[in-house]
């Protein structure tokens, strides 16, 4: 491997297959990890294991399954963390030294990366996906053959509709997508390959998309319950206030 230059790497966490990712500066080995939840000993211990130092945070959005763990990594580290301004508006979330972003901003990182933060509404009204080079961290915006779902509060299946039309129109289709779970049959694909296969991304109109995107779902559903074992794992490692 290079010495020089920028790293995505993308490890799995906890029961509803999230995926973590770090992106990182090989010469400095400094890195600012997405989404960081359920399991700080494995966040960390990844980090051990591939020798780079967590140096800021970046959210996809405020969903629990996404940001459970920024505080037990405040509690070891005083480093940034970055989300959209859109949804700490809607959204309340608070953590210390909380960064607000606005689409369109870029983040400077390391020597070689610079980080875009696109406004990707429809699973929440801030989320936002990040743009690297080659390669967008997708949240629950874009799954491999899936997109996020639109059926919770603050979900909009037109507004997803709109935020994918609008990533196919303006992305190179070779762009790397790396989703926020491991729901596919691969980990990563491009925008031609998942123009190919992806359902969501073939719908022919706005009512075809939402239509399906909607199917056996109820607008404004609350969000999913964590089993019991896995809410006493995650308190375990929260920090007392």
């Amino acid at each position: 491997m290079p010495a020089e230059g920028f790293f995505i790497h993308q490890f799995e966490v906890g029961p509803w297959d999230n995926f973590v990712y770090f992106l990182g500066d090989k010469s400095t080995r400094s890195c600012l990890v997405v989404d960081p939840a359920w399991e700080l000993d494995v966040i960390l211990n990844e980090a051990a294991k591939i020798d780079v130092e967590i140096s800021g945070i970046l959210c996809t959005h405020s969903h629990f399954d996404h940001v459970n763990m920024v505080d037990p990594i405040l509690a070891k580290k005083d480093i940034p963390v970055y989300m959209l301004d859109k949804e700490v508006e809607w959204s309340g979330f608070r953590c210390e030294n909380l960064k607000k972003m606005s689409a369109g901003e870029t983040l400077d990182f390391g020597k070689h990366a610079q980080i875009t933060f696109i406004h990707t509404p429809g699973h929440t009204p801030g989320s936002v996906s990040y743009k690297v080079d080659d390669s967008l961290i997708t949240g629950d915006t874009l799954f491999i053959n899936g997109c996020g779902r639109c059926d919770f509060v603050g979900g909009d299946p037109e507004a997803m509709y709109y935020t994918l039309s609008s990533l196919v129109e303006k992305l190179d289709h070779s762009t790397n997508m790396y989703p926020g779970h491991n729901y596919g049959d691969v980990t990563v694909a491009t925008l031609t390959e998942q123009l190919e296969s992806n359902p969501y991304l073939r719908q022919p109109s706005l009512g075809d998309f939402v239509a399906h995107r909607m199917d056996g779902r109820t607008p404004n559903s609350p969000f999913p319950k964590v089993s019991p074992e896995w809410v006493a794992k995650i308190e375990s490692v929260q920090p007392k206030r």
